[in-house]
């Protein structure tokens, strides 16, 4: 059975998808998150930074010039690297 993360790609909208990673809304707060494909913690720093360029890149389409910050916060998924790009205005 695929995780939570895995699963929402069949359910929300997808603005990248490669091999390493995918960019698509969160289906609860419906922001922008990337989610490292495999199902890790321990993403080499190179790779967090083509994570962080890729959601950057999103998210300012996204937002359209609204301010925004990038939530590496793990809340509630522990075991797969992902981060929302939340507007900085409201409280999450």
């Amino acid at each position: 059975m695929k995780c939570d993360l895995c699963k929402l790609e069949s359910r929300t909208t997808v603005y990248e998808d490669n091999e390493a990673l995918i960019i698509l809304d969160c289906d609860s707060c419906q922001v922008p998150m990337v989610v490292w494909k495999e199902h890790t913690m321990d993403v080499p720093e190179p790779d967090e930074q083509v994570m962080e360029a890729f959601l950057i890149e999103t998210s300012n389409r996204f937002y359209e010039g609204k301010s925004y910050f990038i939530d590496k916060n793990q809340r509630e998924i522990l075991d797969h690297m992902h981060w929302h790009a939340r507007l900085k205005d409201k409280l999450w």
